[in-house]
């Protein structure tokens, strides 16, 4: 099989009967030149060129791959802009909905880079809880989310985008005011800053380490603060507030300037998977494919 960088190659040196003057329009050396003429020559098992003094001159199997392969490229090449102006025309609107703990950390790259490749399109980035993403996707309001968790994950379809770990830190100010926490029991008498009443990201963190009969005794921990954002969980952590949980994305900067320190550092942590997510049942759109296509390729 002829590669098509080579048969370009090719088709630049017949055209300018010069390996000098074909190295020059590519910006490319001689000797690479050279070695790509070898090649194709060697592909096809056919001596394309004869050489005499500094030109080339066509072989009759020569002209005839020259001819074939100049109308080819001029096809691939009509093919290929027609496809980039398609997707340089695309417009119209897109409705992300992300959980909003993700937000800083996700979104900008993706408007940086998917309004490079379509400049008219419009991105509304809908900022959500659980919740309410799964209901935006179930009515409609939303095109696209990036969800963390699905309570009806029969109406959707999933593609697998980013992994990150939560590890239970406290600041090292904090823990500079405790006895040494040497068993996991240790946790039920301190501050504690959660999700929810609940503590369902301490309940998993638990399960996750064997530590189940600790699980059951979080019903009765007094010093909780619950927080919805994590950005505010995160402050407080870092103020001192008491013990929570720290994304693996914005953890490493911290541990580095020892603003917070993991707790029992050779534990588990909880390990997450954001999700592309759409509606199975849905109205076909190019654009909206474009976009799903786009996060696919970019996944982690």
């Amino acid at each position: 099989m002829v590669d098509l960088n080579k048969l370009r190659t090719f088709t630049v040196v017949a055209d300018e009967g010069s390996i000098t003057k074909a190295a020059e329009r590519l910006y490319r050396t001689q000797p690479a030149i050279s070695a790509q003429l070898k090649d194709i020559e060697e592909d096809t098992e056919l001596v394309l060129f004869e050489r005499k003094n500094s030109k080339i001159y066509l072989t009759k199997e020569g002209k005839c791959l020259f001819e074939y392969a100049q109308e080819r490229i001029k096809e691939i090449d009509a093919v290929v802009d027609c496809l980039r102006n398609h997707r340089q025309n695309l417009e119209g609107t897109i409705r992300l909905g992300v959980q909003f703990e993700l937000t800083t950390y996700l979104i900008p790259d993706i408007v940086h880079e998917f309004k490079k490749l379509h400049p008219k399109v419009r991105l509304e980035i809908l900022e959500l809880g659980h919740d309410e993403l799964e209901g935006s996707l179930l009515n409609n309001d939303v095109d696209v989310g990036l969800t963390i968790i699905l309570k009806q994950p029969s109406f959707f379809e999933t593609h697998s985008f980013y992994t990150f770990e939560r590890s239970l830190v406290a600041s090292a100010s904090y823990l500079n005011t405790l006895p040494p926490i040497k068993t996991y029991e240790d946790i039920i008498d301190l501050e504690i800053i959660g999700a929810s009443k609940r503590l369902s990201d301490f309940r998993v963190w638990l399960k996750i380490n064997k530590q189940n009969h600790v699980a059951k005794q979080l019903d009765s921990v007094s010093k909780l603060v619950t927080v919805k954002e994590t950005e505010t969980m995160h402050s407080l952590i870092r103020k001192g507030a008491g013990i929570g949980f720290y994304d693996s994305f914005k953890l490493e900067e911290k541990l580095s300037e020892n603003e917070v320190v993991k707790i029992f550092p050779e534990s588990k942590p909880i390990k997450i998977t954001v999700d592309i997510t759409r509606r199975k049942t849905r109205t076909q759109n190019v654009l909206l494919d474009e976009f799903h296509e786009f996060l696919i390729e970019r996944a982690s």
